[in-house]
């Protein structure tokens, strides 16, 4: 059997874990914990010539003039801008966040780690109202441990699905433009657009943790003091767990790709 040769990139602890777990009798890994491409991981790959390479969910900003030594390797990656698909439109690439099963694996860990993060307020959860805008997995896993915690849930939608959705599993549900008149305790963001604007700033006067991907809700030049962008909690308060979600979404889609 042919040596495998595997590269891991990113600072989130979770690639750190992955690395591990691939490493085997038949698979040599590097790992590099770094978030941009530059000349380092340009003489990395050229000198290791990885059969496969798995990038950070976030693309890495590029540090260099060409990148070098991906033309063969099979990619695994969260998101790519147009930059990096420009670089790699010749490899196979995989999205493991088109996964479903890391998708909501990777939620349930968000949701909990949302938890443990909140609780460094010192603030209890039970009896406190929660307005949650979005309607997605993250959100649904957010609503869910929090209501079984003793809060309260309100959900803000931007869609009439996700709306009939919310209500359907017995939560408070308004349309995201009538989310200032919500009266709560604290709020938190799952939609991954920049919809606050200085109307709304106005309006919402309670804690905002954003758990939206970066760059988060805030449209530019809106200034907050209670607020918090929080991306990337499974990898920062459980790496071990969040790591191997990861792993068992890529051997899935070695798997699949192999049936093929």
């Amino acid at each position: 059997m042919t040596e495998e040769k595997w590269l891991v990139v990113g600072t989130d602890l979770r690639m750190k874990v992955l690395a591990k777990n691939l490493t085997n009798e038949n698979r040599t890994v590097y790992y590099k914990s770094l978030s941009v491409w530059d000349e380092e991981l340009n003489k990395t790959v050229l000198e290791f010539q990885p059969h496969f390479v798995v990038l950070p969910i976030h693309p890495l900003s590029i540090e260099v003039p060409m990148v070098f030594g991906l033309s063969k390797a099979v990619i695994f990656a969260g998101k790519l801008n147009d930059e990096w698909r420009n670089i790699l439109q010749q490899n196979d690439i995989h999205f493991y966040l088109q996964d479903e099963a890391f998708i909501w694996h990777n939620a349930a860990l968000t949701a909990e780690a949302f938890v443990s993060s909140f609780y460094n307020t010192k603030k209890a959860i039970q009896g406190k109202k929660f307005i949650i805008t979005g309607f997605g997995r993250v959100a649904k896993m957010v609503a869910h441990i929090l209501k079984s915690i003793g809060a309260e849930v309100s959900i803000a939608v931007r869609s009439d699905v996700q709306l009939s959705e919310a209500k359907a599993f017995r939560y408070e549900a308004v349309y995201l433009d009538e989310v200032g008149e919500v009266v709560g305790d604290f709020f938190i963001n799952t939609i991954p657009a920049k919809w606050l604007d200085e109307q709304f700033n106005e309006k919402i006067t309670i804690p905002v943790y954003d758990l939206a991907s970066h760059p988060g809700c805030l449209q530019d030049g809106i200034i907050r003091k209670q607020y918090e962008l929080l991306p990337a909690l499974p990898g920062k308060f459980f790496p071990e767990d969040a790591g191997n979600v990861l792993y068992e979404s890529i051997v899935g889609q070695l798997r699949r790709r192999d049936r093929c």
